[in-house]
């Protein structure tokens, strides 16, 4: 099999965890070199942190000498109504999803350009439609494809393209918050997923493969563009 990947430098946001660690293990399968930038890994990553990018950015440079393809992924996710959402949880999230992939992009810019490399920033089918409970989760995941298409106009005359990928429910704790959203966990969880064609949660390979993707020479002629992968949900809700 040909390693689409090989002899390229990958940096991974929120590699630790979920979806993040299975794209950082598929990665290095196919050959790249792969740097984490997680808030548990040493030294730790803030993404949130203008000064903590920079320093993630530097070491990945001095380490390997380029950057081919840079994947947004971290993220925190609230459950909490509007009212009821304390003012330091939403600047929370919003510093950690929105706020973190612009630092990320903005400090990867000039390596990307200089490998003609790719963006793949971490949407949400919540990038399209609102939920319950998920409004600050909700305002950043649209933010996050409006920058997107922002910055695939910006640069795609240096040939650095910029992708999104949208995933659904997903088994990973992650989504833990939504399920407790509610006074009963497993009804929340059985009515959310009954609107889900598949009837089912991604497992997060099943995302992994679409950033790929987007990542990867076979989608050469892709900027500015979304992949859903959420088991038919957007489809008919």
């Amino acid at each position: 099999m040909t390693l689409r990947f090989e002899g390229k430098v990958a940096l991974v946001t929120g590699g630790s965890s979920g979806i993040g660690q299975a794209l950082v293990e598929r990665l290095k399968s196919e050959g790249a070199a792969v740097v984490v930038a997680d808030v548990s890994e040493s030294p730790p990553t803030d993404v949130s942190d203008a000064t903590s990018v920079r320093a993630c950015v530097g070491r990945t440079i001095a380490a390997h000498g380029r950057l081919d393809a840079v994947f947004s992924n971290a993220g925190v996710l609230v459950a909490e109504s509007i009212e009821s959402m304390e003012e330091a949880q939403f600047d929370r999230v919003i510093a950690v999803n929105l706020r973190g992939t612009f630092l990320i992009a903005k400090y990867t810019i000039p390596h990307l350009r200089a490998a003609r490399g790719c963006l793949v920033f971490m949407g949400s089918t919540s990038s399209l439609a609102g939920a319950r409970g998920q409004g600050a989760y909700c305002a950043t995941k649209a933010g996050i494809l409006g920058l997107a298409r922002v910055l695939a106009d910006e640069l795609a005359e240096d040939g650095v393209r910029v992708n999104v990928v949208c995933p659904g429910w997903v088994d990973t704790a992650f989504n833990d918050p939504v399920w407790a959203y509610g006074d009963d966990r497993d009804a929340s969880e059985r009515l959310i997923l009954a609107s889900v064609p598949l009837r089912r949660q991604a497992s997060p390979d099943e995302v992994v493969g679409p950033m790929l993707f987007l990542a990867s020479d076979e989608a050469s002629y892709m900027t500015g563009a979304m992949i859903v992968v959420d088991g038919g949900l957007m489809a008919v809700r």
